[in-house]
């Protein structure tokens, strides 16, 4: 895949741009603060139509603007003209409430799931380091957005699990508040028992929740493999890295999708009176983790800095290699300000890991990037020629030759 061209119109400090790319090797370069990392924002915003550095469309948004649009026109690996816009306004809904659209060569999507899988990048960002340092939610949103970009049905599953989940939670909360032998919901059309309702509830969120987790237990195990392979590769070490899925008690790896359906149903039911008390589920999708053994210690708790910046890079090829078996597509790789954060020796593997994927990297020093790549404009380590553009104030230059030391 290739990405041809980028089209913003107040996106963050870009007030309008737009860019053609060829192949190869991009470096973007410039001072901090100036737009690098908000180029490579809004080319993975067209991926999954989430930033990787906020879950608000507000704060994409231009000061002073009311929308933005964000534009990626490519080229599949199967020679496809494509492209993907997302287009945010605050007040461009029903009732002047914020709406976003989303177009597949130039027609809108209806769903947000229909958008997985058209357009593939992989970001590797200092913010990912948040995947090992910080709590589950950030291992479950890291392989939630990898198993939705291969397979949309998982995404809708999700999206189920969300609805029901508010529906059952909310159930809960109103028979905790009510008087005891009082109904908390009134209306004809209820069982005569509010805990009758409650198994309704928990039938209709045991049927995404088994997809889900069946799903997730199989991209674990491959992505503990591939993980481990790369990590291995980028540290010429024989540390071992693990990945394990924590779920309920009981769910095991080889556990059919009605299997887990029927341990997930028991575990609701024992765990009733205590969701009752707490007014929210507490066993689930939602609660679990995903768990990152570096030689058989907790990598969030025990490994350095500079091994968790490892594991995050070992996952990050992961994925990419996943997502290229899969779809049949080399994803664009996006490098934001992470040359400068690696050694020379896992500079130069990552560079061996890249081959045949058109790269976009952001830096302060072209030069560096230059170094490790080859003299001149052709680089003998990455992929494809070197293409510089200079950043700044949201204006990039492109420029014809590589800048001077």
């Amino acid at each position: 895949m290739r990405l041809c061209s980028v089209e913003l119109v107040n996106f963050r400090n870009y007030e309008r741009l737009q860019l053609a790319f060829p192949g190869g090797t991009h470096i973007l370069f410039g001072e901090n603060a100036q737009g690098k990392t908000n180029l490579l924002e809004a080319i993975y915003l067209c991926t999954c139509a989430r930033s990787h550095r906020t879950g608000r469309d507000d704060e994409l948004v231009r000061l002073g603007e009311d929308f933005y649009r964000a534009s990626v026109g490519f080229v599949t690996d199967r020679g496809l003209r494509e492209s993907v816009s997302i287009e945010y306004r605050r007040s461009g809904g029903r009732q002047g409430a914020p709406a976003r659209t989303i177009l597949y060569n130039e027609l809108e999507i209806d769903r947000l799931a229909d958008m997985m899988g058209l357009f593939h990048a992989i970001l590797f960002a200092p913010e990912d380091l948040q995947i090992v340092k910080n709590g589950p939610s950030e291992r479950r949103r890291f392989l939630d957005i990898l198993i939705s970009r291969t397979d949309r049905t998982y995404f809708r599953d999700l999206q189920e699990f969300w609805r029901v989940l508010a529906h059952r939670n909310r159930l809960l909360k109103n028979l905790r508040n009510s008087p005891q032998g009082e109904h908390p919901l009134a209306g004809d059309t209820l069982p005569a028992s509010p805990y009758a309702q409650l198994d309704i509830w928990d039938e209709a969120l045991a049927l995404p929740a088994a997809s889900i987790l069946e799903k997730r237990l199989r991209y674990t195990g491959q992505l503990s493999a591939y993980a481990s392979l790369s990590l291995q590769h980028l540290t010429s070490s024989k540390e071992s890295l693990e990945l394990h899925y924590k779920g309920m008690a009981g769910l095991e790896t080889d556990m059919d999708r009605q299997a887990i359906m029927s341990l997930y149903l028991e575990r609701l039911r024992r765990s009733r009176q205590d969701d009752l008390l707490r007014g929210s589920t507490s066993q689930g999708p939602h609660r679990d983790d995903l768990l990152i053994s570096l030689e058989g210690a907790d990598a969030r708790l025990y490994a350095s800095q500079g091994q968790q910046r490892s594991v995050v890079l070992a996952l990050k090829i992961a994925e990419l290699t996943i997502l290229t078996e899969i779809t049949g597509e080399r994803p664009i790789l996006l490098l934001d300000d992470v040359m400068s954060e690696l050694d020379e020796s896992r500079r130069a593997r990552l560079m061996e890991v890249v081959q045949g994927h058109q790269v976009f990297i952001t830096c302060t020093d072209p030069g560096q990037i230059a170094a490790d790549g080859g003299a001149g404009g052709c680089a003998t380590g990455w992929s494809g020629p070197l293409h510089y553009y200079q950043v700044r104030q949201g204006k990039i230059n492109p420029l014809e030759s590589p800048p001077k030391a």
